[in-house]
């Protein structure tokens, strides 16, 4: 994490980017994943569930159930199984976790 990212997820009173810790708040983001997403933690279920919002293939703000495999934040379901972002929350993963 850079010092600007740190910076500004502070400024924003958010975490940015809890790669290595399953430890995780609302409003922190996470990388999900080989393909290492970027997804804003909406719901904090226990200690290794969340559910996040991922800005999919560039065309669809979505939130997903993700868990802690120990190691990384992965998909809960292989299949689709999200569901779409409207409004505030959309614009929140749109933007990102540099904008945010």
């Amino acid at each position: 994490m850079s010092k600007i990212q740190s910076q500004q997820g502070q400024a924003h009173g958010i975490g940015v980017h809890k790669m290595s810790q399953s430890k995780v708040s609302v409003g922190d983001w996470i990388i999900v994943g080989d393909a290492n997403i970027n997804a804003y933690v909406f719901n904090v279920r226990s200690d290794t569930e969340v559910a996040a919002g991922y800005y999919q293939n560039g065309a669809k703000a979505i939130k997903e159930d993700f868990f802690w495999d120990g190691n990384r934040w992965q998909f809960k379901s292989e299949g689709p199984c999200g569901s779409y972002l409207k409004g505030h929350e959309a614009a929140i993963v749109i933007n990102g976790p540099c904008r945010n």
